[in-house]
């Protein structure tokens, strides 16, 4: 008889058995803290150890045991290179320039040679780096609250002591905390694309080539190139700099916030099999970078680097969760108790529900001898139309009026006076539209847009254009039949005019003003013959919502994040994202965090491919929808810059304005003030409950579906309490 066992009763569980501590063995994620970490802060809920070398941490939850680790523990069993390797063993990674390369250069604390001193302290430690061969050093500082975790570099402690050779060019702040490898975790990744989106922590067996990498607040015009096409359909713009990590399997997660230095950050998300084989997600910081300058119209160019660093501490904050709160619902609630901190809401409007309408008055289409007046809705009419909606039972409503100014709506950027357009009616017309509408109890802004620059129609402003760092001046194709090119207006120029219009507005007795514009554009550029970074822009900008939500009530566009504290109202909110194909599902990440705190409208229903699915957002994020109107058919633009605008005549949205209004308002009564306290979505169905107990039920598929042992009906929603 042979001596060798039978598989299936001995052998088959032994080799199972023995599969199984492999694969334990060769789990990336450590289960408990090493040795060489050592405890450094403690909190209510987390213990902080820290690996002085390397500046790498460990979250460890005092209630379960469970971690997050900053650095890949077994580095050496990776097959990854050397600079990669460096990268996800050290807690900070910084980046320089050499000479001016246009390629960065890594300085870790594995490849690159350093000295770390660290200073301990009752919550955490201040560290001082000195990379020693190229003469950089910086201090950081860590601190472990209630929250979480908040690391801070301060600008003024970045010295470098051979500046002619190498400079700072950028910082990674614990890029790798959180990580995940090849789908060993159960849950997700958030990014800040749309609303939110959720990359699921899974194994990809590489089948993505590229990471989610956006900067914070839209592309930076004056460095970047842009691509301006007829066809090209851009991705959403980054309006909040957050993101985040969730481990659904050891219910622990972080949401990433940046509080300083979002004027020059990045948000980059890298689903494993995109250069590595890790799921991580951070924030880049970018201090200086090398770009070409152009030597002459007909020459070449040579490579320079930025003048100055951008000013800017780094101030990051990991808001931590763990248990129930830790997902993104849980995450977002975080978010929204981190903003009321700090102020976020102190301008915000009350909770009361309304409808947001905004009026389209004027566009201008070329004539023999010059251009002529496309009135699409006069002051009269716009009056006539809340009126009827008024009697019809829209009995609240925050009006808005673009293409107000006599050059219309293309033809009058930038807002740079008081000028109502005598073919609506002029200041009269305009004065009898505000007493009606003061009448009916509702809110009225007119739209201000204080950075687009049209130069056929203000040339005496073409000195004032805006220009990238290499002193070109910036613009863009508009592709329409009357203007074909549009401008922008530098920022020191557009705070001088937003000063007169903000005085004009308010005397001729309107209550409001819409920026548009500034709120969405974050860039370096030139001015008086030098370089002026982002934060520049970003303290002009500032200063212009400020003035206006001091004098005015203040709806703020397509609205950067630094912004909302001025604004009562945020508008043109995107309902869902960008469709990349790593995202499994759009969250209504911003709508959880601002819902019970601040009106939020989202983009105009008019353009929507499916009505009744947007309707059931509004539905599940308890936003509120926005109405682009017109007296005339827009079949009248075919000939303007505004051909776009393809429906928005009254008398086909009379309805849908009224029944939705209804329908909606009964349930923001339901509502109150409440908040959004979880989102749960199941296949098709969502589940939302708020903190007064309301919960909703929606079913977003095109079948009958059940959750909860409810059951709806395709494309519908329920409420129960």
């Amino acid at each position: 008889m042979s001596g060798r066992c039978k598989p299936s009763r001995i052998c088959l569980p032994l080799i199972l058995l023995l599969l199984v501590c492999n694969c334990l063995a060769g789990a990336e994620q450590a289960t408990s803290v090493p040795d060489d970490y050592v405890l450094t802060a403690q909190s209510t809920q987390f213990n902080l150890y820290l690996k002085k070398d390397t500046l790498a941490v460990i979250l460890e939850s005092r209630k379960t045991g469970n971690i997050l680790t900053s650095t890949v523990q077994n580095a050496d069993e990776m097959k990854d290179n050397a600079t990669w390797k460096g990268f996800y063993q050290s807690g900070v990674v910084m980046e320089y320039i050499e000479d001016v390369k246009s390629t960065n250069s890594q300085a870790d604390f594995i490849n690159t040679p350093n000295t770390v001193t660290v200073q301990d302290k009752p919550d955490g430690f201040t560290a001082h780096v000195l990379y020693t061969d190229i003469g950089i050093s910086y201090d950081m500082d860590v601190v472990l609250d209630e929250e979480g975790l908040t690391v801070q570099i301060p600008q003024s402690s970045i010295h470098e002591e051979q500046s002619d050779k190498y400079t700072v060019s950028g910082f990674y702040l614990y890029p790798f905390l959180g990580h995940s490898y090849l789908g060993e975790d159960e849950g997700y990744m958030i990014i800040p694309d749309g609303q939110g989106a959720l990359i699921p922590l899974k194994d990809n067996e590489g089948r993505f080539t590229s990471p989610f990498d956006r900067p914070v607040y839209g592309t930076n015009i004056g460095v970047e190139d842009t691509v301006n096409s007829r066809w090209n359909v851009e991705t959403e713009p980054v309006i909040m700099p957050v993101f985040g990590m969730v481990h659904s399997d050891k219910q622990i997660g972080f949401l990433g916030v940046i509080e300083q230095g979002d004027c020059a950050a990045r948000i980059m998300a890298y689903p494993n099999g995109v250069r590595m084989n890790f799921d991580w997600i951070c924030a880049k910081y970018i201090y200086r970078r090398v770009y070409a300058q152009p030597t002459g119209p007909n020459s070449g160019t040579i490579s320079t680097r930025t003048e100055y660093p951008r000013k800017f501490d780094i101030v990051q904050h990991f808001l931590l969760r763990e248990g129930e709160d830790a997902n993104y619902t849980g995450l977002a609630v975080a978010f929204r108790e981190y903003l009321e901190r700090k102020g976020f809401f102190e301008k915000a409007g009350d909770s009361t529900f309304d409808l947001a309408i905004d009026f389209l008055g004027l566009e201008k289409e070329n004539y023999v001898l010059g251009k002529t007046d496309v009135v699409m809705t006069s002051f009269s009419q716009a009056g006539e139309i809340l009126e009827e909606l008024s009697v019809a039972g829209v009995d609240k409503a925050r009006v808005g009026y673009r293409g107000w100014i006599s050059d219309g709506l293309t033809g009058g950027v930038p807002t740079d006076s008081f000028s109502p357009a005598s073919s609506l009616g002029g200041k009269n017309g305009l004065s009898n539209l505000l007493s009606r509408v003061k009448a009916l109890g509702m809110e009225f802004s007119l739209e201000a847009d204080f950075l687009s620059l049209n130069i056929q129609t203000h040339p005496a402003l073409s000195y004032s254009a805006f220009k990238k760092i290499t002193s070109q001046t910036y613009s863009r194709a508009t592709f329409g039949p009357v203007y074909d090119t549009m401008y922008y207006l530098l920022p020191d120029k557009s705070q001088e005019i937003s000063e007169n219009v903000f005085k004009e507005i308010r005397q001729a007795g309107v209550g409001g003003v819409s920026l548009k514009g500034i709120t969405s554009l974050m860039s370096d550029y030139y001015y008086q013959y030098h370089y002026k970074d982002a934060s520049v822009l970003m303290g002009i900008y500032r200063n212009i919502a400020q003035r206006a939500s001091s004098e005015l009530y203040t709806v703020v566009q397509a609205p950067n994040m630094y912004l909302w504290p001025y604004a009562q109202a945020l508008a043109d909110i995107p309902v869902t994202g960008s469709d990349y194909t790593y995202v499994s599902n759009d969250v209504p990440f911003l709508a959880i965090a601002l819902s019970g705190k601040m009106p939020v409208y989202l983009e105009y229903v008019n353009f929507q491919a499916n009505n009744r699915a947007f309707f059931l957002h509004l539905v599940e994020q308890g936003t509120r929808p926005c109405f682009l109107l017109t007296q005339e058919d827009p079949i009248k633009l075919q000939n303007t810059n505004s051909a776009d605008i393809y429906s928005s005549r009254f008398d086909l949205y009379r309805y849908t304005v009224v029944n939705w209004y209804q329908e909606l308002k009964d349930l923001h009564a339901r509502i109150g003030d409440a908040s959004i306290k979880s989102h749960e979505i199941q296949g098709q169905m969502t589940k939302v409950t708020w903190t007064n107990g309301l919960t909703i039920y929606l079913n977003f598929g095109e079948t009958q579906g059940t959750m909860d042992g409810q059951t709806l009906e395709a494309l519908s929603w329920k409420a129960v309490n």
